[in-house]
């Protein structure tokens, strides 16, 4: 029996399966992958070495890792959803607990997770709730999986929304904010090429120091500041463009309708 069945081999499940294998925590051999009519789990096995079936029915590992498609589910559920599961981790965005259980009657512990997209590159954070108390082995399992990824936390599911609000669609943000501040630095003569590099270094620089120096953020940001200096009337102009309040209102919303998809 394999150790890890992963049902789906799209960018998540790749990224995944790359870490876990990149960390040796676990070997390719104990990892098998199952997916759709696509290339995608013959591509997935061809690059790590574990193990491809194109027939969902033939996985039985002690692990069950859902990351296809949400609109998937139910078909998936058709072929594996009487198995009995050890342990069944979802990544499945807006899939709740409630659901899994009602697909997979005989799991015998669910655990819903929500990744976030830097996973892609193994600097992901990853929030993970069960449906009921993971025993120590358990625990090590899924976080063998996550780990893989980034970092890990786990929390009640009841908060997944405001995880996905927060870190979940967090990049979406960031994302957003770079390509706002590329497109200033063009106004202000930049070439494109150049206003990216600029953007990107502060970016990146920013988040490791935010990272590594032991100071708040808002002292970090006055350590930037000078009195009647261009920091300041920059900032100004987010405090009264009602900068905060902004963020604070897009979150709320994300948590709303990551609480409506979720009843969908």
């Amino acid at each position: 029996m394999k150790k890890f069945s992963f049902v789906g081999a799209g960018k998540m499940a790749s990224a995944i399966v790359g870490g876990m294998v990149r960390s040796k925590v676990v070997m390719p051999w104990d990892i098998e992958c199952a997916s759709g009519a696509d290339d995608t789990g013959r591509n997935l096995a061809s690059a790590t070495g574990i193990s491809y079936t194109p027939d969902i029915e033939r996985l039985g590992g002690e692990t069950f890792i859902l990351a296809c498609k949400p609109q998937q589910l139910a078909e998936v559920a058709s072929k594996i959803g009487q198995k009995d599961i050890p342990l069944l981790i979802s990544i499945l965005a807006g899939t709740t607990i409630e659901k899994l259980r009602a697909r997979f009657p005989n799991a015998r512990k669910i655990v819903r997770v929500m990744p976030n997209m830097p996973a892609l590159i193994s600097m992901g954070i990853s929030c993970y709730a069960p449906e009921s108390a993971l025993n120590k082995e358990e625990d090590a399992k899924v976080r063998s999986v996550l780990e893989a990824i980034g970092e890990v936390v786990e929390c009640g599911e009841a908060r997944l929304d405001a995880v996905t609000a927060l870190s979940g669609s967090g990049p979406g943000y960031v994302f957003e904010f770079a390509s706002a501040l590329i497109a200033a630095g063009e106004k202000l003569g930049f070439d494109y090429e150049t206003s990216k590099k600029l953007t990107l270094r502060t970016l990146l620089g920013s988040a490791l120091l935010l990272e590594k120096d032991e100071r708040e953020p808002e002292v970090l940001r006055d350590a930037v500041c000078s009195p009647g200096g261009t920091t300041l009337a920059a900032l100004k102009v987010f405090e009264e463009a009602g900068f905060r309040k902004t963020v604070a209102q897009a979150l709320e919303a994300a948590q709303k309708r990551s609480g409506e998809l979720s009843k969908l």
